[in-house]
């Protein structure tokens, strides 16, 4: 009689063990590494956007960026899909591109202020963009 409640008591608690696992596996995953996700999705978005605005108005070479997105890939390694977001960013670069074309137009000496200043800005956030994440 020992013996079977000893088997009983055994079984109850690899039942429990084994629903606990199961309960694990279908929880969603911790919010850090959705965050994370996010954040690497929103800053390929980000340097697509700014490899636009560098390619067409500071002179930066299409290797260059080619050279640049490759390097940003192995970086931002949790980006859910890399190249779709960087396609994303880079389309928004072309409309910003078309507004600054159109200040260009019309107001040519604060174009090249915004230019110059912006030149600076984008190749300092794309450097630092490159450098690699603390792990979390």
């Amino acid at each position: 009689m020992n013996k079977r409640r000893f088997c009983d008591r055994s079984r109850g608690a690899a039942t429990a063990q084994l629903l606990l696992l199961l309960l694990l596996f279908m929880l969603p995953p911790p919010p850090s590494a959705l965050a994370s996700e996010e954040s690497a999705n929103a800053s390929t978005e980000a340097a697509g956007q700014r490899a636009r605005f560098m390619q067409d108005f500071c002179g930066t070479s299409p290797e260059a960026i080619a050279q640049y997105k490759e390097k940003l890939a192995k970086v931002l390694t949790e980006a859910s899909d890399f190249d779709t977001r960087w396609q994303s960013g880079w389309r928004l670069g072309e409309r910003d591109a078309l507004q600054l074309r159109a200040l260009q137009l019309n107001s040519p000496a604060e174009f090249a202020t915004r230019v110059k200043n912006n030149c600076e800005r984008v190749r300092w956030q794309a450097a630092n963009s490159l450098r690699p994440r603390a792990p979390r």
